[in-house]
């Protein structure tokens, strides 16, 4: 029986991220597409499909397509989903460049707990369903930042 009690580490979490993302866009993943998309060697991506595997969250065999379990599924769109809240939130309320949202939301999506993850959401939703003052208030808050990155330290 394959070993399911295993804690999911933040690398394996990027792995299984990287599975959800390409299963969506292309129906399935492929060792060399998770490389590439992640950033390490083929045979690092090998070794960590196998740990998923084990743990029940990917479907692997050598040279074969990567899917993921009805588990990794699960598990892939909770990372993705705070992954895509961090983003939104840091590009919609911080006014943070969506490059530099998306790589700081890739490190912090592994230790925001769910309650400050709602607190976010909620504050972005708040501040959206505010129309007019918002877009004033984010105005301001652009404003305020370009004048403190401009003063002496």
């Amino acid at each position: 029986m394959a070993k399911k009690s295993r804690r999911l580490t933040r690398r394996l979490e990027d792995y299984l991220e990287a599975v959800l993302v390409l299963v969506r866009r292309n129906g399935v993943a492929r060792v060399r597409d998770i490389a590439a998309r992640t950033g390490v060697s083929m045979s690092t991506v090998t070794a960590a499909l196998k740990q998923l595997a084990k743990m029940d969250l990917v479907h692997y065999d050598p040279y074969e397509v990567v899917t993921l379990t009805a588990r990794g599924k699960s598990a892939g769109k909770k990372i993705l989903a705070k992954h895509d809240a961090l983003v939104e939130f840091m590009v919609n309320v911080l006014d943070v460049e969506r490059k530099r949202a998306e790589a700081n939301a890739c490190r912090m999506e592994h230790v925001v707990d769910d309650q400050v993850l709602r607190q976010f959401r909620l504050l972005g939703e708040f501040l959206a369903s505010r129309d007019t003052p918002r877009r004033r208030w984010l105005e301001d808050f652009s404003a305020y930042c370009r004048r403190r990155e401009k003063a002496p330290a």
